[in-house]
């Protein structure tokens, strides 16, 4: 059996410039979700101006508030981020679609940053896994193997969705019409989704790639949302993403879903 070894305890500078960062994301995103469940006329005109019903502003604004609340409690601060980290993939893949500019397009992931580099700074057991994994700690076999198994489906999901997209397949061009989404857009995206499902495959990239993966994933929750089409298979994606991740790292089950 391998012997936990974690990074020394950090700072009390490193902790408070972390509580700053996890502020700064926290107070703005608990506006945007309280200004979601209270519905004034600005955020129902944007909302719809973007291509969304009017009928997902509230529960929208309860997922990020609850969402939030968690990122905030410590036992469940890495939960949160995970659920915002969709969120915010979400609000990225909006932007990206109207063409709306490189600002609306970036902000999101300056706040998805700051989530986990918050994170990041006050907690060593995320230092450990953040940006490059030194080891998997100790695991059962069955548990190393059935998390394996949970990893690669979903990486060849991502793996056949890229693929199709950089060939331009006749379904995906179509699809991508139909989302609203131009035809220039595809090659970008097909990299980006390949790129992700490489990182998240490395295991010294692994809990990077599962971030990007569920920020990907949460892009094309929203895509469905908007529309009005079943959306839960990109979350059942992300689900089983983090799944394989728990049940084959140590580490990340110190994490998720609570922490002693």
């Amino acid at each position: 059996m391998q012997t936990n070894t974690l990074i020394a305890p950090d700072s009390k500078n490193l902790r408070w410039a972390g509580y700053v960062l996890t502020a700064l994301p926290a107070l703005f995103l608990l506006m945007d979700g309280v200004m979601k469940l209270f519905k004034p006329a600005p955020v129902v005109e944007a909302t719809v101006k973007l291509g969304y019903p009017e009928s997902v502003i509230v529960g929208l604004g309860v997922v990020v508030v609850i969402s939030t609340i968690l990122y905030l409690i410590p036992n469940t601060s890495v939960l949160g981020a995970i659920i915002l980290t969709g969120y915010l993939g979400g609000a990225v893949t909006t932007h990206v679609r109207v063409g709306a500019g490189w600002f609306p397009i970036l902000f999101p992931v300056a706040i998805g940053v700051l989530l986990w580099g918050g994170i990041h700074l006050r907690d060593t057991k995320l230092q450990s896994l953040i940006p490059l994994t030194t080891q998997a700690g100790f695991t059962s076999k069955k548990m190393f193997w059935a998390g394996w198994v949970l990893i690669i489906l979903p990486s060849l999901l991502l793996f056949f969705s890229a693929f199709m997209k950089l060939t331009k397949a006749t379904p995906v061009i179509e699809g991508f019409a139909h989302f609203g989404y131009p035809e220039n857009t595809l090659l970008g995206i097909g990299i980006i989704e390949i790129l992700c499902t490489i990182l998240f495959l490395i295991p010294r990239t692994t809990m990077l790639g599962a971030i990007l993966v569920t920020g990907y994933l949460g892009g094309a929750t929203a895509t469905h949302l908007r529309i009005g089409d079943p959306y839960f298979l990109p979350i059942i994606a992300g689900v089983i993403a983090w799944g394989g991740l728990f049940l084959r790292n140590e580490y990340v089950r110190k994490l998720i879903p609570l922490r002693t």
